[in-house]
């Protein structure tokens, strides 16, 4: 989110911060509110021309042009612009102002700053628009004997049960089919994706192609630096075998007693960490740009942290993830081996190759009910957050008990819990087994009852926290009546009736509704002719009346 006064005339600074908005996932931008001040409203003298600059700015000053939400919020009187910059597609990126060109013209938000991207990240970018060939790459002065002889083995003898001309094709012909060998010979060199799948040490060509694997203690534990710190070499399917054990070491387990007795769980679910694991080799950059960089985990007490080089391909954004059919696969030869090829020692294949691990983590943590994962995708980096406290356990009750607000349905006290651990929206809701139109009615009314504050865009909706509760603030004070919409509505019309004709921001104050609770009772009463309302729609001197009698 970026704020600006106003007060001083449409700042037209506000180029670098839409296209920096557009390149790392979309944003809001308020006119009309002064940061400095304490975030305090500020008169904005013919607000509606600097929506208008604002629409035009994105349209004419940026390459590709940005088609921006507006929209003129009244509170307390004041009217603030509130844009709503939407996130473009990989394939168009990166947006950029058109006047400095896209080498100087780029930018890249972080933290509350705008920041221009440099040529590796520019490279990055324009490396999404196609398909990546990287995985297909030649990788000089190798050969089949730098080849794990017996997994290959394993592969032809699974491809050839499914395919005739497999079945009749010898092996250097099958392995350069394949995408292992660059050409159909015995003598032919070995591609990237071949070397990664079935190289006995990849490493010796890619030191940095590896796996690091650190265990952070807890705060209690001051004298330990790490628990544990490994690195882990090989070839992908050896990969994640070892990093595997090296979590699984790690976690601790926790004895759960049911009427069939006791079995044990472990922190997180080993499925779903394999899954994290298998995707971020699977899926990460192997561009030469980030070939110096490693697949990182990170253990910490509470949270299980999975990070990779490059960000999601293709046309899909984090709220996509974990949709029935989502998949874009960067590195399509090196998706199609792992989907044959076995882990070390087992009969367990490495992939699926089916859009099906963001799907199987989410599942996952809903059986052992557990938050649901947060990704989070930037033009450089893609991370799987997992948390191992449950969903709705003892501390999580307790903290919800402790907002002294009554939660009408279950589903109230998961978005909440939820929220809790980062964010959700509507489809990570209908997820723990709520509909399309139950999920919409429960973020609306947290959002309602100022427990919680909606994000994103017009599609992609998020909703966190409210940051009063975040802090440790005072909360507005919720009867259950009020909850389930009987009470508020009857204490906004007897403060109409009393004053005899009020604006929204005046009863808001007289009853303390929400913005969005006194706009909704006022338009069920005008439609009931119980109140007529006079003035432009949304003027901050809107005037309403109550006629009923």
């Amino acid at each position: 989110m970026e704020v600006k006064s106003g007060a001083g005339g449409f700042p037209t600074s506000l180029r670098e911060t839409l296209v920096s908005f557009a390149n790392s996932g979309g944003g809001l931008i308020v006119i009309g509110v002064d940061e400095n001040s304490g975030f305090a409203l500020v008169y904005v003298n013919d607000i509606a021309r600097y929506r208008d600059n604002l629409v035009a700015l994105g349209s004419d000053a940026i390459t590709p042009p940005l088609r921006i939400g507006t929209e003129l919020v009244e509170i307390q009187g004041a009217v603030v612009l509130v844009a709503d910059v939407p996130s473009i597609p990989p394939d168009q990126r990166p947006a950029f102002v058109t006047a400095k060109g896209v080498s100087t013209g780029a930018y890249l938000r972080t933290g509350d700053g705008d920041r221009r991207m440099n040529e590796a990240e520019i490279a990055l970018v324009y490396a999404q628009r196609t398909q990546p060939l990287y995985d297909r790459e030649v990788v000089p002065d190798t050969g089949r004997g730098d080849l794990d002889s017996s997994a290959v083995r394993r592969l032809l003898e699974r491809v050839r049960i499914g395919s005739t001309s497999m079945r009749d094709a010898n092996d250097e012909v099958a392995l350069y089919r394949l995408g292992v060998l660059c050409e159909s010979a015995a003598d032919s060199e070995v591609t990237l994706a071949g070397l990664l799948t079935f190289g006995q040490y990849p490493q010796q060509h890619f030191p940095q192609l590896i796996v690091s694997v650190v265990v952070h203690p807890s705060e209690s534990d001051s004298d330990a630096r790490f628990l544990d710190n490994v690195t882990i070499r090989g070839s992908i399917p050896e990969m994640v075998s070892e990093t595997l054990a090296a979590i699984r070491r790690n976690l601790a387990a926790r004895a759960r007693v049911d009427a069939e007795g006791r079995t044990d769980h472990l922190d997180y679910p080993m499925e779903s960490i394999r899954e994290a694991v298998v995707n971020a080799l699977l899926h990460r950059d192997y561009s030469p740009v980030t070939r110096g960089t490693q697949v990182q985990l990170e253990l910490f007490p509470d949270r299980l942290v999975v990070r990779s080089p490059g960000g999601l391909y293709g046309p899909i954004s984090e709220d996509d993830l974990g949709e029935t059919g989502i998949s874009s696969s960067r590195n399509s030869v090196l998706a199609n081996l792992l989907s044959d090829t076995f882990l070390p020692r087992t009969d367990y294949l490495v992939a699926e190759n089916r859009a099906s691990g963001i799907p199987t983590m989410i599942n996952q943590a809903r059986r052992h009910g557990l938050p649901r994962p947060m990704f989070t995708s930037t033009i450089t980096s893609f991370t799987a957050t997992m948390s191992r406290s449950e969903l709705l356990g003892p501390d999580v009750r307790r903290w919800l008990s402790s907002l002294a607000v009554p939660l009408p349905t279950p589903t109230h006290e998961i978005a909440l819990a939820m929220m809790r651990a980062g964010y959700t929206t509507n489809p990570a809701l209908r997820e723990w087994g709520a509909d399309r139109i139950v999920a919409s009615q429960v973020l609306r009314d947290l959002v309602e009852w100022g427990l919680a504050i909606r994000q994103g865009g017009r599609r992609y909706a998020r909703y966190v926290l409210d940051p009063a509760i975040v802090q440790g603030g005072v909360l507005p004070s919720i009867s259950a009546p009020e909850v389930l919409g009987v009470d508020g509505r009857q204490k906004l019309s007897d403060a109409l009736r009393e004053a005899g004709e009020a604006s929204a921001s005046s009863l808001q104050s007289a009853t303390g509704l929400s913005r969005s609770a006194v706009q909704k009772y006022l338009n069920e009463l005008i439609g009931e002719h119980a109140v007529v309302s006079e003035g432009t729609a949304r003027s901050p001197r809107r005037r309403y009346r109550w006629v009923s009698h």
